[in-house]
């Protein structure tokens, strides 16, 4: 199907999943009728339960790469002044270089604000916080990234979904 996926039976090959784990390869898992689901992995592991039709599997298989891209799509500070995302670039400040560092290295993970005033240099006020994120916001827009604020935790650095992906490997065969 999809080169980069393997697929196993569970819990028959439960021994070759957690392997295949370590090895961070992409796993859509072929759990048997009568057995429980594994515990979920993360984004680079599926599951669905047997019997299953040949397209429903394929679009698991599907689904399962798209993330694997978007994980692959994050953006690099390189410490030059400049956040570079897919073949794009945006020049930043001293202070949002730091914390876009923080945040790009912490990509999809929430951030609380006085780590992200630490990592500026940590004489940072909550207020100068925000002030900092309003001014990376505009200048990160036309890369294709965003930070978003959750509510009572923080902030994370996420793809604001018009940025291209990188290409899937190849088409799934019919």
């Amino acid at each position: 199907m999809l080169p980069n996926v393997a697929f196993l039976r569970w819990p028959e090959e439960a021994a070759v999943v957690a392997y295949l784990r370590t090895q961070g390869r992409l796993r859509l898992l072929l759990v048997a009728p009568d057995a429980d689901p594994p515990a979920s992995s993360g984004w680079d592991e599926d599951w669905i339960r047997l019997p299953a039709r040949d397209d429903d599997i394929r679009a698991r298989a599907e689904a399962l790469h798209g993330r694997a891209a978007l994980s692959d799509a994050r953006p690099e500070d390189k410490g030059d002044g400049r956040l570079f995302f897919q073949r794009r670039w945006v020049s930043l400040s001293p202070t949002d270089e730091a914390m876009a560092r923080l945040l790009s290295e912490r990509f999809g993970e929430v951030i609380d604000a006085d780590t992200l005033a630490v990592c500026a240099g940590g004489s940072l006020t909550p207020t100068a916080v925000r002030v900092h994120l309003t001014r990376l916001r505009k200048r990160i827009a036309p890369s294709g990234l965003v930070v978003r604020t959750v509510r009572s935790r923080g902030y994370v650095l996420d793809h604001d979904g018009t940025a291209s992906l990188p290409p899937r490997v190849g088409p799934v065969p019919g």
